[in-house]
C-alpha cells in the first residue's frame, strides 16, 4: 500500500507541506504569529507556552520538542524566532533542525537590532520558503514511511467495543507493513501496565513500561492526591465506566496486539519502525504536541459518545497541531447525526453490520487517503487554535 507524500532531504515523507515559524519561548509568540499572518498560505506559527522559568530538565524537553516540530516531515522549512535572551536559546534549536537537511533560518531581535527589523526579515524568509515549497511535488511512498499516532477522548463502553479496537487493528496492520504507531496517556495505562509489559520485545522495554506508570503515580501521590480521584472523569462515569482499570483496559485497546518496540519520553522520536508507547498525561492538545514532535505525520482522536461527540469542534481537541492532520473517529450509534463532522464511524461494530477488522481496514484506507492530501474533517472545520502546551514534569520557577 502506498500514499502520496512530499519527499524530504532525510528520506522521510510529509503528508503536508508547511512552513513552520517556531518561537524559542513564548516571548516570541507574537512575532511568530505576525510573520505567519502576513505571509499566509502554508506558513503557520507554532506558538506555545514555554517560558524561561523552568528547571534544566524541562528546558531540555522544550528544546527537544521544538526541534521535533521543525524536523517533522510535514514541515518543508522552518524559521526559528527569538528575542536573543531565550531559554532554551533559539540558535541551537535552529541548528538541530537544520541537521535534517531542510531549509532553516534564525531570526532574533538581538541579531537584527529592532523588533521591526526582525519581523521584516522573517517575512522575507517566509515568502521565499513558501515559493520554494510550492515546487515540491507529491510522489508515491510505501506506508512503511508513515508514523501514525492516536489518542482517545470522551471514552465510554462504546470506545472499548468499537473505536479503540478498530484503531488497534489499523495500528497492527501498519506496523506489520513496516510503519510506526505511537500511543500515549500514561494515566490511562495504570492498572493495565502489566498487560502492555507482556508485549514488550525485551525485558528492558517491559521494565520501562512499568517504570513510566509507577513514575507518574508516585508524582501524583507526592502531591497528597490519588489519581483515582480524577480518573475516570465525570464524563466517563456518565457514559458507563466505573473504575480506573476499566478505563485503562479500553485505552490500551487502541494499541492492538503488536509487540511493543520501545518506550519514549514525551516528544521523543522513535529510533526505528514498530509500535511505541510515549509518556504523557491525558491532556489532548498536549499529547498531540508530543506526537508531532515525535515525528507523527497523521494522528487520530477516537471519541466514545455523548457531549464531546456532539460538540462539532471540541475545543480541547480540534486545534491539534497546525502541521499535522487529525482524523476524528466515533463509536456511538445514538450520535450518527454528527457523522458529517467525523472521518470514520466505528459504530457499525456495535450495530453488527461490520467487524472490528472491517472498520480497521476502512480506517487504514482513510488514513492513506488523508496522508495523500485529502483534508481531514478537523482541517476543514477547525479555525480556533491555542498556543501549544508543553508537558512539564518539574515546577515552574
Amino acid at each position: 500500500m502506498e500514499f502520496m507524500g512530499y519527499p524530504r532531504p532525510d528520506g522521510s515523507a510529509g503528508t503536508r507541506n508547511y512552513i513552520a515559524v517556531i518561537p524559542a519561548v513564548q516571548c516570541g509568540n507574537e512575532m511568530a504569529d505576525r510573520i505567519a499572518t502576513e505571509v499566509g498560505g502554508n506558513v503557520v506559527a507554532l506558538t506555545h507556552n514555554a517560558a524561561c522559568v523552568n528547571i534544566p530538565s524541562d528546558k531540555e524537553m522544550v528544546h527537544r520538542t521544538l526541534v521535533g516540530l521543525g524536523t517533522n516531515p510535514n514541515v518543508a522549512a522552518a524559521i526559528v524566532v527569538g528575542i536573543g535572551c531565550d531559554g532554551p536559546p533559539a540558535g541551537p534549536i535552529a541548528e538541530d533542525i537544520a541537521r535534517s537537511g531542510k531549509p532553516v533560518e534564525l531570526v532574533t531581535i538581538e541579531r537584527e537590532g529592532t523588533y521591526e527589523n526582525a519581523v521584516a526579515k522573517g517575512i522575507r524568509h517566509a515568502k521565499q520558503m513558501r515559493a520554494d515549497s510550492a515546487l515540491v511535488q507529491r510522489e508515491p511512498f510505501d506506508i512503511s514511511h508513515l508514523v501514525y499516532a492516536s489518542k482517545c477522548t470522551g471514552s465510554t463502553p462504546a470506545s472499548i467495543m468499537a473505536c479503540n479496537p478498530a484503531v488497534g487493528w489499523a495500528a497492527d496492520a501498519l506496523v506489520a507493513a513496516g510503519g510506526t504507531f505511537i500511543f500515549s496517556e500514561t494515566t490511562e495505562i495504570i492498572g493495565a501496565e502489566h498487560l502492555l509489559a507482556r508485549r514488550a520485545v525485551n525485558d528492558a522495554v517491559a521494565a520501562r513500561i512499568i517504570e513510566m506508570a509507577q513514575r507518574l503515580e508516585k508524582r501524583i501521590l507526592a502531591t497528597g492526591e490519588d489519581i483515582r480521584g480524577s480518573q475516570p472523569n465525570p464524563g466517563n462515569i456518565l457514559g458507563g465506566m466505573t473504575t480506573l482499570e476499566e478505563k485503562s483496559l479500553g485505552a490500551i485497546a487502541k494499541s492492538g496486539k503488536s509487540p511493543i518496540s520501545g518506550v519514549l519520553e514525551w516528544g521523543e522520536r522513535p529510533a526505528g519502525h514498530g509500535m511505541y508507547f510515549m509518556d504523557g498525561a491525558a491532556n489532548t492538545p498536549q499529547i498531540f504536541l508530543g506526537f508531532a514532535a515525535g515525528g507523527a505525520q497523521v494522528m487520530s482522536l477516537n471519541y466514545g459518545a455523548g457531549l464531546p461527540t456532539r460538540y462539532h469542534n471540541f475545543t480541547c481537541a480540534v486545534g491539534g497541531i497546525a502541521t499535522v492532520p487529525v482524523m476524528k473517529l466515533f463509536s456511538s450509534p445514538q450520535d450518527k447525526s454528527q457523522m458529517e463532522y467525523f472521518d470514520v464511524y466505528a459504530g457499525t461494530v456495535i450495530e453488527g453490520s461490520e467487524t472490528i477488522a472491517e472498520v480497521g481496514q476502512r480506517l487504514l484506507e482513510e488514513m492513506v487517503t488523508i496522508a495523500s492530501g485529502k483534508p481531514a474533517r478537523q482541517e476543514m472545520n477547525a479555525r480556533y487554535r491555542e498556543p501549544l502546551i508543553m508537558y512539564y514534569t518539574g515546577p515552574i520557577l
